[in-house]
């Protein structure tokens, strides 16, 4: 079960672990530097070395806060994440800025006017874990735009498409014929149909028509889901179907494959 990440909800799916857990919300303050001053970056090789400088020591001589240097080495990576620490309390409120912190992974999203900034992430939440990573890219870079331009998420999504229809054995030159020859190999109709809902929204979005996606974003909100059940009906069940039959002792299997391949016959 999964639940698209929501403001001031308590329990969603994570955006970071996909787990559905609680969240626990925080809200931002500012601390004013001194004049003159900027906002701390730390060098990784100098923090690094100061770490090791503190691991070496006996226990009773390290630094009452050396800790904190882990902080600072992840800081390096450009990774948003909450401080263990607690700072100075003499700071001010920001309004319309928060944090939820995953009670699974402890991982932070941020939340401003409502909506969540980060990590990017599409409407409908998390792509498929068995989604090929060349679409799933196109899937996470179309959940990141989608809040500024629905249509250019759209378009994002058409080529996701295009891409998982070349995993499946297309030539990747004409959407259109690499969902009919599916459909010629045994593809079921109603998966076809969501092929094309996908294909036919995201053609609109690049070239005028009678659907604007911009001003109707419930359409291209609604493909994030459509591509992942795609991935589910085509790659998952199939997956799943092949483990299931690969758990049986092999000579059940052949048996049956032999059965099977005499009806064939």
């Amino acid at each position: 079960m999964t639940k698209p990440p929501s403001f001031g909800e308590i329990r969603f799916s994570c955006p970071h672990c996909g787990a559905l857990a609680h969240q626990y919300w925080s809200t931002l303050y500012a601390k004013a530097l001194d004049k003159d001053q900027i906002p701390p970056r730390y060098d990784l090789d100098i923090v690094t070395e100061a770490r090791a400088n503190e691991v070496n020591k006996p226990e009773g001589e390290r630094s009452s806060d050396w800790k904190i240097l882990d902080e600072f080495i992840r800081s390096t990576t450009g990774e948003l994440f909450k401080s263990a620490f607690r700072r100075d309390p003499f700071s001010y409120l920001i309004y319309n800025l928060e944090i939820s912190t995953c009670d699974s992974c402890s991982e932070v999203a941020v939340w401003m006017n409502e909506r969540m900034v980060y990590p990017p992430s599409s409407p409908a939440g998390l792509a498929s874990d068995d989604m090929p990573d060349r679409v799933k890219a196109l899937f996470d870079e179309a959940g990141a735009v989608f809040s500024t331009s629905p249509r250019a998420s759209a378009a994002l999504l058409r080529l996701a498409l295009q891409h998982l229809l070349i995993e499946l054995g297309g030539k990747g030159k004409d959407i259109n014929a690499d969902i009919n020859q599916l459909v010629d190999n045994g593809l079921h109709s109603e998966t076809a149909k969501i092929m094309h809902s996908l294909r036919i929204v995201g053609n609109e979005s690049v070239h005028p028509g009678v659907i604007s996606v911009d001003d109707e974003p419930y359409i291209a909100e609604g493909l994030f889901d459509l591509l992942n059940q795609i991935v589910d009906q085509l790659i998952t069940r199939p997956k799943r179907r092949q483990e299931l039959w690969e758990r049986l002792p092999a000579a059940k299997r052949e048996q049956v494959e032999k059965n099977l391949s005499k009806k064939g016959q």
